[in-house]
């Protein structure tokens, strides 16, 4: 076996991994996607700016976690790539996921659409109420910066998001609450 392809071997795993999930998170994401009335700013729907915040929200697959990360081409956390997501789309957030709870308005289960905010608390014993936030994509899927795996979509039926989820939240401008 050639000594340089066993050497790229992993990252080219690795690679095809990552193309892997982008295409089929886009496929399972396109047919999801919603269109609103409501009226946002600069000529948009709530519903094009949901669809803004999904396709954005798929770019950044596989970019590694790094704490306090805002960066995709260096490492994002949670909120980081959550906050990195909205502003792209042109929605202002605060900076930390509870903050972010704060800032967003609360919904029933039944209430989510793509783009909403999903949040968790993944220390279940800690005091606070919750320390992680993903971006819904549609049909239980969502979007987020884990730990150990970096940008990935995962499943909330999964029984270990499914004990720690703590809130749906819609930001204001989603909400027809606040303009722009």
């Amino acid at each position: 076996m050639d000594r340089g392809f066993a050497l790229s071997f992993p990252y080219r795993v690795a690679r095809e991994r990552g193309r892997l999930m982008k295409r089929t998170a886009f496929w399972l994401i396109a047919g999801l996607l919603m269109v609103g009335a409501n009226q946002v700013g600069a000529g948009e729907t709530i519903g094009q700016v949901r669809d803004k915040i999904v396709r954005r929200a798929l770019d950044p697959l596989c970019v590694p976690y790094v704490w306090g990360g805002t960066n995709p081409r260096i490492g994002l956390d949670c909120s980081g790539f959550v906050l990195n997501v909205y502003r792209w789309a042109g929605l202002d957030l605060p900076r930390v996921s509870a903050e972010q709870f704060r800032y967003t308005a609360y919904l029933k289960p039944r209430q989510v659409r793509p783009g909403d905010l999903v949040f968790f608390n993944m220390k279940k014993n800690s005091r606070k109420k919750t320390d992680h936030v993903g971006i819904y994509l549609g049909a239980g899927w969502f979007a987020h910066a884990s730990f150990s795996k970096g940008v990935i979509v995962d499943n909330l039926l999964k029984p270990y998001y499914r004990e720690r989820l703590r809130g749906i939240r819609r930001h204001p401008v989603l909400a027809g609450r606040k303009k722009r």
